[in-house]
């Protein structure tokens, strides 16, 4: 779990997030916009995402990251298991996401499909998040070990 988080840091986040969000919004636009012209706000252009979806995608990344902050880092918990920590983040991630469907219209709120869709994406980008998360993670211990074998050995 990470110790310190700075402003830096968290805005190097956001855009690094909302770069990869708009870079796939962009793709599927292109893909699928003519199908789902007048079905969602979000993928209604063929040319790209227009100018407010993409500053309402920029706010949910915003406060998903602080979210990121309050459950990933020692900032505001300071004791909480890193299960219940995970659960708490992608239980606030999908809450933020659901307010800005409402919010905004992102797809019809009265479609079962849509809903089905939704679910099905916010689940597969938790578990693919959570895997990179794991390799990250066993690859920064594998570093830290070594490092600490090479210090034990010099002594």
């Amino acid at each position: 779990m990470e110790k310190k988080s700075t402003v830096f840091g968290f805005l190097a986040q956001v855009f690094m997030i909302y770069g990869i969000t708009t870079l796939l919004l962009n793709i599927f636009s292109l893909l699928f916009g003519e199908a789902a012209y007048g079905y969602s706000t979000i993928f209604s252009l063929t040319g790209g995402v227009g100018v407010a979806t993409s500053l309402q995608f920029l706010a949910a990344i915003t406060v998903i990251i602080v979210l990121r902050v309050v459950f990933m880092t020692d900032a505001v918990i300071k004791k909480m298991p890193l299960a219940a920590r995970i659960i708490a983040l992608f239980g606030g991630v999908f809450a933020v996401i659901v307010a800005f469907v409402f919010a905004f219209g992102w797809f019809s709120a009265d479609d079962p499909l849509a809903w089905v869709m939704f679910v099905i994406c916010v689940t597969v980008s938790c578990a693919v998040s959570t895997f990179i998360s794991l390799l990250a993670e066993k690859q920064e211990n594998r570093r830290l070990q070594e490092a600490l074998e090479r210090v034990k050995g010099e002594q």
